[in-house]
């Protein structure tokens, strides 16, 4: 069993759900302990157990980490990054609150990690969006690796190592398909579905980065980068969400027993990727067809006419899982 030391960079619902799951874990593959934690307004090393139950209790209270026995506080993120080492952490994780307009600030923390020789696992799309390149590169310099799987909705194959990937369609984004199928499946409206996914966690009380599609453009944005190599910006995806209007088109389906998924896109035309994301209606036959709920579910589709499919489902525990597993992989590849 790998033993390792981690550091996390957001500590928010994600990091402590993450701190939560690795106390309950039993991976015979790996040994996980938090020796660093830090949110936005500065970062803490971690002595024991007991310090970190104490950092977790402050948290949930709704205090800062800067509020925390301030004088060992590192207010300086840079700072914060640079001493993980000295402190033994070999991966950082990140899960700082999205930043789609521009990636920062964890598009460079991420970088100076990277450069310092530190793996990173990230589930902030923010900065794999908006630096994919250079997050590549920087780990290239430092000698480290990368795991994002946790921003992609879904993990990319492993029989996908050697073949050429020519589009990618998924349904990536759990609170859209649950309220679409509240909507189908129980007849609900879409402001009915949005309140009863709100009341059971599942959407946020701001839901427009998921209703209006910004999460599926991002996330199949990063899979095109991953895959195909796009050098589409976030801003020229094609984007439609979802809303009142989307009963419409599920009346329609209605009538030729075709269900509505909202389809994030990437594929080649004129010589380069084009990235969209918009409402489609799906037959049976259809692989999202049967991907309910807060499911999810991409399909690859390669130069060598093969169809490669994953699948995950959403949850706290799902996300903590997918940490762990892009932990392992980048500590042992």
């Amino acid at each position: 069993m790998h033993q390792v030391d981690v550091a996390l960079l957001g500590f928010g619902n994600v990091g402590r759900a993450f701190a939560d799951y690795i106390g309950r874990m039993r991976d015979g593959r790996i040994g996980l302990r938090i020796r660093a934690v830090a949110d936005r307004s500065g970062g803490l090393l971690v002595e024991d157990d007991a310090a970190l139950e104490r950092i977790i209790h402050h948290k949930t209270s709704g205090r800062p980490l800067r509020d925390f026995e301030a004088s060992s506080v590192i207010a300086d993120a840079r700072a914060f990054i640079a001493g993980l080492p000295t402190a033994g952490v070999r991966v950082l994780v990140e899960s700082l609150p999205t930043n789609l307009k521009g990636g920062q600030p964890a598009l460079d923390c991420l970088s100076a990690a990277l450069r310092a020789g530190i793996h990173v696992v990230t589930v902030d799309k923010g900065p794999l969006a908006h630096g994919f390149a250079a997050l590549r590169q920087a780990a290239q310099d430092g000698g480290a690796r990368l795991g994002f799987t946790g921003t992609t909705g879904v993990s990319i194959p492993d029989e996908l190592k050697d073949e050429r990937v020519i589009e990618i369609r998924g349904v990536l984004n759990g609170t859209t398909n649950y309220i679409l199928t509240e909507m189908q499946r129980r007849g609900a409206s879409f402001a009915e579905a949005l309140r009863r996914a709100q009341d059971e966690g599942v959407a946020e009380p701001d839901p427009s980065l998921d209703v209006d599609g910004w999460d599926t453009a991002a996330k199949t944005l990063i899979l095109a980068q991953a895959l195909m190599n796009a050098d589409a910006r976030l801003d020229e995806v094609r984007r439609i969400g979802i809303g009142e209007e989307t009963d419409e088109l599920i009346r329609v389906g209605r009538k030729s027993d075709r269900l509505v998924r909202l389809v994030g896109r990437a594929r080649i035309y004129q010589g380069r990727v084009r990235v969209s994301v918009a409402p489609k209606l799906v037959a049976n036959d259809s692989p999202f067809y049967s991907v309910d709920g807060p499911s999810k579910l991409a399909v690859f589709r390669t130069a060598s006419r093969r169809e490669v499919t994953s699948a995950a489902h959403s949850g706290r525990d799902a996300i903590a899982q997918t940490i762990v597993d892009d932990i392992v992989k980048v500590i042992t590849r």
